[in-house]
């Protein structure tokens, strides 16, 4: 498929665009899914456990596969216009309240395809730094704080849209964006893949490299911890220490401002100090987070503390998709794919870390996690340094 946007020099603005837009749509779309499914499609627990099991995993497998081929010389542009349609698709399935198989076969193929375009842009974006920009971590930086900012003001519109006005016309306006990253992407998106490299490189056994392997477990550990604190804090705050209800929107809030010019900061400290050392530091951040979150009592203690919280999101989840990318220069496709899904692993694992609450506290969930983390925060020393960034 050729795009008529390929053969573009293309410019900055178009990847300012496509960001915002996809991230955009991604952050109107993933935060209401569970609330739709109890409340629209009346699923028990059970049901909507199951499907945000398979939902992930099949989000992994889509992902990596695509971006093997995408590697291998099909052009990034193309795929993200077709991962745009499978978007369009699934908020018409989702706007025509389907039963639960429709949803777990025609569904769940839909919404784990659509995910394909975000590490396809950043990859793309890495690419069209290094040949134009000349610098490629800063212009990556900026990108990632935008996709941030987009994840600040996307789910609170998601749910006053949805229960403002209707699911339906929020599902509407899922479908208009990811229609907007089609267009943008099929006549704007440059494919900027040297083709002499796409045929050789695209075969390299990443799964072979030690230090991928390490990083991939280091970062599935931190996102383990991390999202089982996501999933349980308003729970923790409101029902077991009861503090005010709308604590929790404070604190995530909060955590979301400060990780973008955070970003920047991490971003300057990995050309001094390394991109290793800066992952480090968001690993350790984490570490003293879930310590602090453990013995958090008051309503200025849990907004106190999210400083670490946004230190970690700053210093791993911009600079972790850097470091796999510098690990792997010449397959940055497969490179940010193996972050994204590192990092989807787990929060399936962290998801499965609130069953520790049966005994009748959160607590032991941090606990658990905090153990977590220091492991995939040693795990890190083992990982080898990245060549020097520009």
């Amino acid at each position: 498929m050729q795009t008529l946007g390929a053969k573009k020099k293309g410019s900055i603005t178009t990847y300012i665009a496509m960001c915002l837009l996809i991230a955009a749509s991604s952050s109107l779309f993933n935060p209401v899914l569970s609330y739709y499914l109890n409340t629209e499609l009346g699923l028990s627990p059970l049901h909507i456990s199951a499907f945000f099991i398979m939902l992930p995993i099949a989000t992994i497998i889509v992902v990596q596969t695509v971006a093997r081929f995408s590697d291998m010389g099909l052009q990034r542009p193309a795929i993200i216009c077709i991962a745009s349609t499978f978007g369009i698709a699934s908020s018409f399935i989702l706007l025509m309240r389907p039963s639960f198989l429709v949803l777990c076969t025609i569904g769940l193929l839909c919404l784990a395809s659509y995910p394909v375009s975000f590490p396809q842009i950043f990859a793309s974006a890495r690419e069209y730094a290094v040949k134009y920009v000349h610098g490629s971590i800063m212009f990556t930086t900026f990108l990632r704080s935008l996709a941030s900012l987009s994840w600040v003001i996307g789910p609170p519109m998601a749910y006053a849209i949805a229960l403002g006005v209707s699911f339906n016309m929020l599902f509407i306006t899922t479908a208009v964006m990811f229609c907007l990253v089609g267009v943008t992407s099929f006549f704007f998106l440059p494919n900027v893949m040297e083709k002499s490299k796409a045929s050789t490189d695209a075969h390299i056994k990443w799964w072979t490299n030690r230090s991928v392997m390490l990083l991939c477990i280091s970062i599935a550990c931190l996102f383990t911890a991390f999202s089982s604190y996501i999933t349980t804090m308003p729970l923790l705050v409101t029902q077991e220490l009861k503090l005010a209800t709308e604590l929790p929107g404070y604190m995530l809030g909060l955590a979301a401002f400060l990780e973008i010019p955070l970003m920047f900061l991490a971003a300057r400290l990995a050309k001094s100090i390394g991109l290793k050392a800066v992952v480090i530091i968001g690993a350790v951040s984490l570490c003293i987070f879930l310590v602090l979150l453990y013995h958090a009592k008051t309503f200025e203690h849990m907004l106190f503390i999210q400083f670490f919280s946004a230190l970690f999101i700053a210093f791993v989840a911009s600079m972790g998709m850097v470091f796999f990318q510098e690990l792997l220069p010449s397959i940055p496709g497969q490179a940010t794919s193996l972050y994204i899904n590192s990092s989807t692993a787990g929060q399936i694992i962290g998801g499965a870390l609130i069953s520790l609450a049966s005994g009748g506290s959160y607590l032991i969930i941090y606990v658990v996690g905090g153990a977590v983390a220091i492991a995939g925060s040693l795990l890190l020393f083992l990982v080898s340094k990245p060549p020097k960034i520009n």
